[in-house]
């Protein structure tokens, strides 16, 4: 046993010296050679020092800084100890975040490893451009050490989102990549993968432009779930599900709504009601829009003119999807049977909506295409519908009204362009806006115009007795539209006193 030990010391000494060679000769140059980092303090001691020096080594890396991590020494223990310390980190914060109320995201999990086939393939090409055989283990550790502290800070900025005054920053937080933060974490792992490389000239950007090639796009598309999810992010009524039944029953919806649709009758101001609940997730929007559906159709005579479009898992087989596609063709098909001169629709879109005024259109699996001011706009110029009423029921709406305004449109939204608007939870009938403006104003007032500035002065009170932020709903009419519906007020009127 000692001649076999001794023996497999003098062979790994030529080994190491044959390696050094090598390295001499293909102008490898060593980290103090180039003014890197120390020796690194992590290499020879245990996993848990290792892995403190690699937390250290991550977060300096994280700033950009010169780390221990560019020497290329960690092993493959490290790496896995990394990895669950990645885990183990993200399990965590995200149930710090959501409370005991959250659930563990099994669905999760397998995405949760995605990068690692990648990170490695990076670490191999490394090695071989290199000429360091245990480079993949080394590069992928450093890749993932540099990933933990940008989370981190993530987290943390999530956590401080959740104060009252500090809700703005929710809309910045959004993770739809594989890494918060990508592009820190993209600018700087390239930089390290510049530093690692001793080569001369152009080729030091060899490693980087390969890790853009290889790695930047695959995880730009494949996001990272947490593994302790929120039930609230689930759908209010479950998730769609693409049966024959309703695959069948959309299919003929829409073709059935639209053929029923009746003709707009001379000499008579008729309304078309259109409906839009847009997001599956919560059943607020639909119920409010099937509230406004009965308002319409008995207090404002659009029965047989009005259709509902929405995504809600409740009404997969009896309303059609809720989609910008099914949208325009219900705008053109009303413009095609409405007098054009004498007829209005009055549109009614309730959803979500974000900083950047897109309207959400969510139905999970389905993938849609969201509502922007611009899209709306277009899709009412191709019906070729001149007067309209359009009602924008979300966060953030007022970015609808400069594109929308012109003479013939009156356009009211429940909040201006950079204010949220409230009552979108689970369990609830209206949204604010909605109930305000809908159940307590439009079922008594006959003008649009006057209903808006009742429900505005109910919203402002109630803000006012929860201490919210105001939203401060937008009205903008045109001057062609407003006496148009000043007659059409007055004869609403008169109908109603003639009705016994």
């Amino acid at each position: 046993m000692v001649v076999f030990s001794i023996m497999e010391s003098e062979e790994q000494r030529e080994i190491g010296a044959e390696e050094g060679v090598a390295a001499e000769e293909k102008g490898w140059e060593t980290a103090p050679e180039r003014g890197a980092a120390p020796p690194a303090e992590g290499g020879n001691k245990g996993l848990l020092p290792g892995l403190l020096c690699d937390l250290k080594g991550g977060a300096r890396l994280s700033l950009l800084l010169r780390s221990d991590l560019e020497r290329l020494d960690a092993t493959s223990a490290r790496l896995v100890l990394l990895v669950l310390t990645d885990l183990a980190l993200n399990l965590l914060c995200s149930f710090v975040l959501v409370g005991t109320g959250g659930y563990f995201s099994y669905s999760s999990l397998p995405g949760f490893f995605f990068h690692l086939p990648l990170l490695l393939l990076i670490g191999l090409v490394a090695g071989r451009l290199l000429s360091r055989c245990g480079a993949a283990p080394a590069v992928a550790a450093a890749l993932i050490a540099l990933s933990i502290p940008i989370e981190f800070c993530h987290s943390i900025l999530e956590a401080v989102a959740q104060l009252r005054h500090f809700e703005w920053l929710q809309d910045y937080l959004t993770a739809p990549h594989y890494y918060r933060f990508y592009w820190w974490w993209g600018a700087a792992a390239l930089l390290f993968l510049f530093r690692i490389d001793p080569a001369r000239g152009l080729r030091r950007l060899r490693l980087p432009l390969l890790f853009a090639l290889l790695v930047l796009p695959p995880l730009w598309y494949f996001p990272r779930g947490d593994l302790w999810a929120s039930s609230a992010q689930e759908s209010e009524s479950g998730e769609l599900s693409l049966t024959d039944e309703v695959l069948a029953a959309q299919a003929k919806l829409l073709d059935r709504e639209l053929a029923a649709l009746k003709p707009g009758r001379p000499g008579v101001t008729d309304i078309y009601f259109v409906g839009f609940a847009g997001d599956a997730s919560q059943d607020v929007f639909l119920k409010e829009l099937n509230y406004a559906k009965g308002l319409f159709d008995r207090r404002f005579g659009t029965s047989g003119r009005s259709v509902l479009l929405a995504n809600n898992p409740q009404s997969a087989t009896t309303l059609p999807f809720a989609s910008a596609g099914n949208l325009e063709r219900t705008l053109v098909r009303i413009g095609e049977v409405m007098n054009r001169d004498e007829d209005l629709v009055f549109l009614y879109l309730s959803s979500h909506g974000s900083r950047d005024h897109e309207l959400a259109v969510n139905n999970p699996p389905l993938e849609l295409k969201q509502l922007t001011p611009e899209l709306l706009k277009r899709e009412l110029a191709l019906a070729g519908i001149k007067w309209k009423v359009v009602v924008v029921s979300a966060c953030f709406s007022g970015g609808f009204v400069p594109p929308l305004q012109d003479d013939g449109t009156l356009v009211m939204t429940a909040a201006d362009a950079t204010h949220e608007s409230f009552g979108c939870g689970f369990g609830e009938d209206f949204t604010w806006f909605g109930e305000a403006f809908l159940e307590g104003a439009m079922s008594k007032e006959f003008s649009f115009t006057a209903a808006f500035d009742r429900a505005r002065e109910t919203i402002r009170k109630w803000e006012e007795e929860r201490g919210e932020t105001p939203s401060n709903p937008q009205i903008s009419l045109g001057k062609g539209i407003e006496p148009k519906l000043g007659l059409l007020e007055k004869v609403l009127k008169e109908g109603k006193s003639k009705k016994p």
